[in-house]
């Protein structure tokens, strides 16, 4: 079994149709259960996270009995374990998808190290597809909130490695297509401001290179207070030379 929590929940049997799971509170709950995969989850806690938005209604105990049993029936084997006053889901590694976004990120770093830069690339481009929209979607806990901020810099770090491995690859106009994507929803990032600024300075494009770093610094100084850090200065200092 795979659940998707890479975008709207949803779980699939190996090589069947995805289940059908009910949407709203349900999902929520199976939701929360996978955040805490393999732990005991209390019931206020799911309570909580099921009724985010407004006070728990006095039935919400017996309403996530029925919510459970719901998601039993979907499940095609004996996932959801229950004790007094707590359940856990049990999800084996790799069945859920950011089991594999996690490996594919590592995997990929070995490629980049190893010089495979076209496998790098095949990987990452494997792995930003598994996103499909917002991570824990209808999640609204403390803790859901901490790991969508790490699955969020973890989408921006496959896309900054992916212009990476293009630009090894030789590919650098996808390269900077790329990296121009990223810096127009993140400017703060200084490296990938950086590599950008390398890859226009290596393509002749070095009017363009010294354009991306006036950007660049600009923003940092104004959102951050600080001037740029070495690695773009020194993208830079090449760009003002004309070498890569």
């Amino acid at each position: 079994m795979l659940f998707q929590l890479l975008g709207p929940l949803e779980a699939q049997a190996p090589g069947g149709p995805s289940l059908a799971i009910k949407p709203g509170k349900p999902t929520t709950v199976l939701a929360a259960l996978l955040l805490d995969r393999g732990r005991w989850v209390g019931v206020d806690k799911l309570i909580d996270a099921t009724w985010h938005d407004r006070a728990a209604p006095a039935s919400a105990a017996g309403n996530l009995k029925s919510y459970i049993c719901g998601l039993r029936r979907a499940l095609p084997e004996t996932r959801i374990e229950s004790r007094p006053g707590a359940y856990r889901v049990h999800v084996a590694r790799g069945e859920v998808d950011i089991d594999h976004a996690d490996a594919a990120s590592a995997e990929a770093r070995r490629a980049l190290r190893d010089g495979e830069f076209e496998r790098a690339a095949e990987v990452l481009v494997d792995a930003l597809d598994l996103w499909r929209g917002r991570p824990f979607e209808g999640l609204r806990t403390p803790e859901a909130s901490v790991e969508i901020a790490r699955l969020d810099r973890l989408h921006a770090q496959l896309r900054e490695d992916l212009a990476e491995a293009q630009h090894r690859a030789g590919r650098d106009l996808e390269a900077i297509t790329l990296l121009h994507g990223l810096l127009d929803e993140d400017p703060l990032r200084e490296h990938a401001w950086a590599k950008l600024i390398q890859v226009l300075t290596k393509t002749g494009r070095r009017g363009e290179a010294l354009a991306a770093y006036r950007r660049a610094r600009s923003v940092i100084v104004r959102e951050l207070g600080v001037e740029p850090g070495a690695a773009l200065a020194g993208a830079h200092h090449d760009a003002l030379r004309g070498c890569a």
